[in-house]
């Protein structure tokens, strides 16, 4: 590869950012259902709790802590 030509370059500069993309979409399509809450809805309250941990409160009462 000629670093010096801008064209060749630039299109590697596209490559690499469209693979990351597609690895971007390909993640997120992975753990698509993957949700906080175990009834699949959304959490109705977030809190921020000690040491940069979150927490969420369920529809169902239930309070759950992830990792921050």
């Amino acid at each position: 590869m000629n670093w010096r030509s801008k064209r060749q370059v630039l299109l590697l500069i596209l490559g690499i950012v469209a693979v990351m993309m597609l690895a971007g979409m390909a993640a997120a399509w992975h753990n698509r259902k993957n949700t906080t809450c175990s009834d699949g809805k959304p959490p109705i309250e977030q809190r921020g709790g000690l040491l940069g941990q979150s927490e969420f409160l369920c529809h169902n009462g239930k309070i759950v802590t992830t990792p921050g």
